[in-house]
């Protein structure tokens, strides 16, 4: 670890000072804490001195180099290029004495904590190039966050856009790329899920909240609470970009964002002093928690990426300030215990455990059986599409985020795909191992030789197997009468396309409920 000298400053002005032992028992890696003043230069030879001590305790501080690096060092420091690829440098050390590939990427990760070279070898998206010139990497990036009509759009990027940010003489088409993996790395900006050409930078984000914000009367709407011991960054910014579809970019800001779903609303804000992020829903009671659950699936992804595990609060109705934990809840639920007594300002209310768990999940959601045989009951969905009806995948794939919490499917599609691995391969796996092929039908699906010659042929070989269930959704409208598909049952409802019905809420979850059937179905015949 590292050594932490702490520096309190400006004490001329101000004399403060702060609980030192608390913190060093807190941080053991704080080595000192130093009183300065710049003005009146008061502590600055004792900073100086401790500076000099903690670095000359340093390992690696005295480790002996090969002549031939300090060559190649120099080489690169002179270089007027702002980067080079890795494969060039590689021929510079070759040429320069040092012809061992493993020598030379102990090089270049020295070189990079020197701030010499940057090169980010364990991310795939960025290894390949290495920058000579640190300042072309910020100079980039800073000229996207200061940019007008990206602060007015939102933060919204489409990368198309680059060409007229960026100077192409400094920034080629083939970096940008590399400049939007770096900024993905350092959560500067995220992707939307539906389109890898379209990002969400979110310190472009408004930082003020919507007026409809406050509109949100708490008593009177489905509540939920995380709460962090620190408050991630990126955190809404991430949730933002999951549930695009469920918002407009006016109804988003720094710290929140209001989704739409099925009539109803949810107000989504994160409170980085209270390290928590707070969930409300109003709208028609029957259908609160379906929005609720597919909030929830996606913090659940979210969250899986962390090193700890948020408490999760349910709000008392009609006292949202009171929270019980809703990890309790379950655990009173599993030990057969009916209802609990809190404490609310100066009463004593009683408290029923079921109530306040279905009041937050849906049915299903609970499932007294073990994560391996959750698991294993849980079918392999795997959507075959149009790249040109990704958005309205996406849509359909919001409404079985529900199906997803109850554990009944898990969805695949290539935007699942790791970069830089075989896609026709983990296409090709993925629908191996398909329970059920969605086939999401239009023209451009039809005239797709990909979809049509290669994952439609499987699917249907699968299908007359008995090893998948391939179900048509119609999409948009399209001639696919004569198709090999044509004597399935497709939906929605008497095939009507879903860009045809006047209620699109109404044509999802008219699919969902068919989706779901089909999954009774296929579990009453495998577990009977």
């Amino acid at each position: 670890m590292l050594p932490v000298i702490v520096v309190l400053n400006k004490v001329a002005e101000h004399p403060f000072d702060i609980n030192r032992r608390a913190l060093q028992q807190k941080f053991p890696t704080i080595r000192e804490f130093i009183q300065t003043d710049c003005d009146t230069e008061i502590g600055i030879n004792t900073l100086r001195t401790a500076i000099e001590r903690e670095t000359n305790r340093l390992e690696h501080l005295r480790d002996p180099f090969p002549g031939s690096w300090f060559e190649i060092k120099k080489r690169l420091s002179d270089m007027a290029a702002n980067y080079i690829s890795f494969e060039k440098y590689r021929e510079i050390c070759q040429t320069d004495g040092e012809p061992d590939p493993s020598a030379q990427n102990s090089l270049a990760v020295h070189l990079h904590s020197l701030g010499i070279a940057l090169n980010y070898r364990q991310d795939s998206r960025l290894r390949d190039t290495h920058v000579l010139n640190p300042h072309w990497v910020t100079n980039g990036i800073y000229k996207l966050l200061n940019d007008h009509d990206l602060t007015k759009a939102n933060g919204e990027l489409d990368i198309n856009c680059l060409n007229r940010l960026l100077d192409p003489k400094d920034y080629p088409l083939e970096r940008h790329d590399f400049l939007l993996g770096l900024m993905r790395k350092f959560e500067l900006c995220f992707p939307f899920q539906e389109d890898d050409k379209r990002y969400l930078i979110p310190d472009l984000l408004d930082k003020q909240q919507p007026e409809a914000a406050s509109k949100f009367e708490l008593p009177d709407c489905l509540n939920f609470r995380y709460e962090y011991p620190i408050l991630p960054e990126g955190l809404l910014p991430r949730f933002i970009v999951r549930t695009h579809v469920l918002s407009d970019h006016q109804l988003r800001w720094r710290t929140g964002v209001i989704l739409n779903f099925e009539g109803n609303q949810a107000l989504v804000k994160a409170d980085p002093q209270a390290k928590s992020v707070s969930i409300s829903v109003n709208g028609p009671l029957s259908s609160r928690r379906r929005l609720l659950a597919i909030i929830r699936s996606d913090f659940d992804r979210i969250h899986s990426n962390f090193k700890f595990t948020p408490k999760e609060l349910v709000p008392v109705p009609g006292y949202p300030n009171i929270t019980v934990s809703y990890k309790d809840l379950l655990i009173r639920e599993s030990k057969g215990r009916q209802s609990f007594e809190e404490v609310v300002g100066d009463e004593l209310i009683d408290l029923n455990v079921q109530d306040l768990l279905n009041g937050v999940d849906i049915e299903g959601s609970r499932q007294r059986t073990s994560d391996i045989e959750r698991r294993d009951q849980t079918l392999k969905l795997f959507y075959s599409y149009s790249h040109k009806d990704e958005s309205l995948r996406n849509q359909l794939e919001t409404h079985l985020k529900i199906l997803q919490r109850q554990k009944l499917i898990q969805p695949w599609h290539e935007r699942c795909i790791i970069a830089g691995t075989d896609w026709a391969k983990e296409i090709d796996d993925n629908l191996k191992r398909a329970d059920i092929i969605l086939l999401l039908i239009s023209a451009d699906f039809i005239a797709s030789d990909y979809c049509y010659e290669v994952e439609l042929k499987q699917a249907m070989e699968h299908h007359q197997a008995g090893k998948a269930r391939v179900i048509p959704i119609i999409m948009r409208p399209a001639d696919w009468k004569n198709t090999p598909f044509s004597d399935l049952q497709a939906f929605p409802t008497n095939a009507t396309p879903i860009t045809s019905w006047s209620d699109r809420d109404e044509a999802w979850l008219n699919v969902e409920t068919a989706i779901r059937e089909v999954v009774e179905d296929i579990k009453a015949q495998r577990y009977r």
